[in-house]
């Protein structure tokens, strides 16, 4: 085909009226970008698309950009970002084929063994927004699964009495959304009724582990990105009951190895046929880099019999008294201290350790219930500093921006200790 257009659709407060209009888009082999309308300028920048939609209105921005983005010349793609935990947004583009492959993966998950089948599901109910890649795969599961879907809109599941019962049915949620429903009245009783609860998009702290099984919750971690069409790992919610520690075995379109890296020896590569064809920068693809066809991400992981244990971002680590110290196995430690909401370990710059670890909490513990805590870590890895911070919260697809929360650090830290 000679043209294909390029379509921006900014996404709303009613996920199933949005849907519907990229159901109708991508039925014409446009090129369409999902975003919040905080990101709008920065994808029309990317896509540089000829149309815009909200809500029920339309509208031409101009001429934009219809070069066929692959080669093939042809298909249905979206635009979606990926890279918030990095501080920095990428616009992920995604062939429309690639979804529906990665869709089907979960046909027969999980494979079973030891006499189990694979689990029944009703249904699939989906809280998260429709430009994140885990809210737009669960209308897509359906399909390949044969079962329903139901959008839940922000408003119906942020209020308690407008929360539908869902038993039998499986949800995708982010930590932050699972450990708010862990701490409402009802909440648990809720959870309980799933078939599976799959979490995914930054680790789930031990503490909250601990208290999903001692609740009796179907979780499966899982572990995915953007660039891989979400999960390419999803660990079986009755090994998760029975105490296994892993996001879960590949799914059957993926490989996975650890290889070396500078300073590491144990990044994650990722082999499958889903993979993004590359990113849009001014209107123009970039490929993703690829060794052989392997993608290598920027997690150090542990592969194992039992499956995949992310150790941490080779793109997070910070170098504080000669070692590499990866903040994540930090944060772990301290997740579940009494009195502790949230809490993000940053580096700056210091002339005698090279990198100071500052640790930014909200809650109401102490900083001397902190120290304590981490007391008995190398000195490398204790912060040497706390600061209480009441707005730390991981933005809205439950990711850690570290690198925003390390810049307001070196900023303000000499004048202020809140933020």
């Amino acid at each position: 085909m000679a043209e294909q257009e390029r379509h921006l659709l900014v996404c709303g407060p009613e996920p199933a009226a949005d849907w519907q209009r990229l159901q109708t888009l991508l039925a014409s082999e446009a090129v369409v970008g999902l975003c919040r309308p905080e990101e709008e300028a920065m994808l029309r920048v990317a896509l540089r698309p000829g149309w815009r939609h909200q809500g029920r209105g339309a509208e031409r921005l101009g001429p934009g950009d219809t070069r066929p983005l692959l080669s093939t010349g042809s298909g249905a793609a979206v635009v979606l970002g990926s890279g918030g935990s990095r501080g920095r947004r990428r616009w992920c583009l995604q062939p429309l084929d690639h979804l529906q492959q990665a869709a089907r993966a979960l046909v027969g998950w999980p494979a079973g063994g030891a006499g189990q089948e694979p689990l029944p599901l009703s249904g699939l109910a989906n809280p998260l927004p429709l430009h994140h890649v885990s809210g737009l795969m669960p209308p897509l599961r359906s399909r390949a699964l044969g079962i329903p879907h139901r959008f839940l809109p922000r408003r119906q599941w942020r209020e308690r009495g407008q929360r539908p019962l869902l038993p039998g049915w499986g949800l995708s949620l982010v930590p932050t959304q699972l450990q708010r429903l862990l701490g409402e009245t009802g909440g648990v009783d809720r959870l309980q009724q799933l078939a599976c609860c799959w979490v995914g998009g930054a680790p789930l702290a031990p503490a909250l582990r601990q208290q999903a099984r001692r609740a009796g919750l179907p979780l499966s971690p899982c572990y995915g990105s953007t660039e891989t069409g979400a999960m390419v790992t999803a660990l079986d919610p009755r090994q998760f009951l029975a105490g296994v520690e892993s996001c879960g075995l590949p799914l059957s379109h993926v490989a996975l190895r650890s290889a070396a890296a500078p300073g590491a020896t144990d990044v994650l590569e990722i082999r499958t046929p889903v993979l993004t064809p590359g990113f849009l920068v001014d209107g123009e693809l970039q490929p993703l880099p690829l060794r052989n066809g392997w993608w290598r991400t920027t997690d150090r992981v542990r592969l194992g019999r039992r499956g995949l244990q992310v150790l941490g971002r080779l793109d997070g680590a910070i170098n504080s008294g000669g070692e590499t110290v990866f903040p994540e196995v930090i944060e772990a430690g301290l997740a579940g201290l009494d009195g502790l909401a949230a809490v993000l370990v940053v580096g700056v710059e210091d002339v005698h350790w090279g990198q100071r670890l500052v640790g930014l909490y909200r809650g109401t513990v102490s900083m001397a219930a902190l120290d304590k805590a981490v007391s008995r870590r190398p000195p490398p890895e204790r912060p040497k500093q706390w600061i209480h911070c009441p707005r730390l919260a991981p933005n809205a697809q439950g990711k850690w921006e570290r690198r925003r929360w390390q810049a307001w650090v070196e900023r303000k830290l000499p004048r202020s200790g809140q933020c």
